[in-house]
């Protein structure tokens, strides 16, 4: 399996652990962890998680899925002439400059309604 592939595959995927659910955001492959939202002791929290202990616990978990973050089968992007949009419940948002930057926003989005803001996220 190629490091992209396993990026794809991880990211935006859901698993248990220690009866908290975990949704992983994204994949750090140079560093080999992922990072994952969780809550813990009440609060949700982004933790780096090693790749082996994210793939260990996903091949554990079934097919536990969320409308997620970096789902390639259903895609929330959609370039117009004017730029980049996501899809949310309220409607299109954007523009973007590129396909990347509304993924990351609606990465944050998500986030958002998570309860998760990115300067939390920045700072750990």
């Amino acid at each position: 399996m190629t490091h992209s592939t396993l990026a794809n595959r991880f990211a935006g995927r859901l698993y248990t652990d220690e009866g908290r659910l975990h949704l992983v955001l994204d994949v750090d492959l140079d560093n080999e962890v992922g990072r994952v939202s969780c809550q813990i002791d009440g609060e949700r929290q982004i933790v780096d998680v090693p790749l082996d202990h994210i793939g260990a616990h996903l091949a554990l978990g079934g097919e536990l899925k969320l409308d997620s973050l970096n789902n390639k089968k259903q895609s929330r992007t959609v370039e117009k002439p004017d730029g980049w949009y996501f899809s949310t419940r309220e409607g299109l948002k954007g523009p973007y400059p590129t396909d990347q930057a509304a993924n990351d926003a609606l990465n944050e989005h998500i986030l958002t309604f998570q309860g998760t803001s990115q300067e939390r996220v920045a700072s750990m």
